[in-house]
């Protein structure tokens, strides 16, 4: 005898607990978006200004981690003969590409690292030069943490249903914006309590 529609398999899960530490920690991030997004809150009700169901489209998406990408910040001169510094990018996906988008995310960036290598780039060519260590940041929150993965994940899924408009610029500058209009409506959502402890063996 049917007992009703089965729960669909989340297969996101089983590929994020394969790739162990950094998928356990992507996991528990996405755990608490989907948290968020299912709640009536300022932040949901943000998504749903282009997406009706955003926690349902947010379940879609597949996670990719690059390996040869960005390692160091980056101290170049500005147009106004300051220095300016850029960090490992965090996490890209593509712009407006909505459900089952895969948002690739930066091994060495700010989603799992909490500190990295300052290096001055030479334009003309010589020697890697080392200037010191720098702490790696997403908005407020320090990298690595909790708080600054969830909205790391929030931020892609803002380009996935495009609310947020692309993070290309010349000075580096639009990424930041972004994630500040992120928490402009997310903040409150993002430092609630913690997401439940995540289960880590698929059933």
């Amino acid at each position: 005898m049917t007992r009703g529609c089965a729960v669909a398999h989340d297969f996101v899960r089983d590929d994020l607990n394969n790739m162990r530490k950094q998928g356990h920690s992507i996991l528990r991030a996405r755990d608490k978006v989907i948290e968020i997004l299912q709640s009536d809150n300022t932040c949901s009700a943000w998504y749903r200004t282009k997406d009706s169901d955003p926690a349902a489209t947010f379940q879609t998406l597949t996670f990719a981690l690059e390996r040869d990408s960005d390692v160091y910040v980056q101290k170049t001169a500005g147009a106004s003969g300051m220095d300016l510094l850029r960090s490992p990018y965090v996490a890209r996906v593509l712009q407006g590409q909505g459900p089952r988008s895969t948002i690739t995310i930066n091994e060495y960036g700010a989603f799992f690292v909490p500190m990295a290598s300052v290096i001055r780039d030479l334009r003309m060519g010589g020697p890697m030069h080392f200037e010191g260590i720098r702490r790696l940041q997403i908005g407020p929150y320090s990298g690595g943490t909790l708080r600054a993965q969830v909205v790391a994940l929030l931020h892609e899924f803002g380009h996935v249903v495009d609310l947020l408009p692309e993070d290309s610029d010349n000075e580096g500058l639009r990424s930041p914006e972004n994630t500040k209009e992120v928490l402009r409506y997310c903040r409150a959502e993002v430092e609630s309590r913690e997401a439940s402890r995540t289960i880590l063996v698929s059933r």
